[in-house]
């Protein structure tokens, strides 16, 4: 059961999507969010779970924060121009498949149409939500109900009752961050291949 996949690029805002993954698994379920780091099971053919995730999901969250469109790779080009950047890819699987692609900004501005690639033109054109440091509570409040409102699966779907036993956190690794989330302390980590460089680490739909 995968309603809302969240696309995001590990060189810009690893704790925002922890954050937002985290809060969204609390007021829908875990199952109903798919979240790369903590959805892809140790083992598991990484990129194709990621694109089938995207194909059974209703709708994808694309995620931007300040690193959004101006991270790089080794050598310098821009990640989003890559045709095989796994960020860029899921947006147009999703787009293909008539998913419902939502902007998410994490505190930034629109980005201007001419900065995004052609393919990635439509964006600009999507309504997005802005999620804000301050703000943060109402405006997640407000992006559930509008996902609410926008995929009827989630509509009566109710906070999972809490266990009979100590709470459990959260864990999400990047081994090239290092960050540690649990609860809203993060334990990074990205699917995929990576490497040490300018560019940090090439992600995958946890991505990139």
């Amino acid at each position: 059961m995968t309603h809302v996949f969240l696309n995001y690029r590990s060189a810009d805002e690893p704790f925002g999507v922890a954050m937002l993954d985290h809060e969204l698994s609390a007021r829908f379920g875990p199952e109903a969010v798919f979240f790369a780091s903590k959805s892809i099971q140790l083992g598991a053919a990484w990129e194709q779970e990621m694109l089938d995730a995207v194909e059974r999901s209703t709708a994808l969250l694309v995620i931007m924060g300040r690193h959004w469109l101006s991270a790089v790779d080794g050598t310098g080009r821009r990640r989003i121009d890559d045709p095989q950047d796994y960020v860029r890819r899921e947006i147009l699987l999703a787009l293909g498949l008539g998913k419902d692609v939502i902007p998410v900004r994490l505190g930034v501005p629109r980005p201007a149409v001419d900065d995004l690639p052609p393919e990635l033109r439509v964006l600009a054109t999507r309504q997005d939500i802005e999620l804000r440091f301050r703000t943060a509570g109402p405006d997640l409040d407000r992006l559930e109900t509008k996902l609410r409102r926008l995929i009827p699966a989630l509509a009566d779907l109710t906070p999972p009752a809490p266990a009979n036993e100590p709470t459990r956190t959260a864990t999400y690794r990047d081994h090239a961050s290092h960050y540690d989330i649990r609860d809203l302390t993060v334990d990074t980590f990205h699917a995929g291949p990576s490497f040490h460089g300018p560019g940090w680490p090439l992600g995958t739909g946890d991505s990139q």
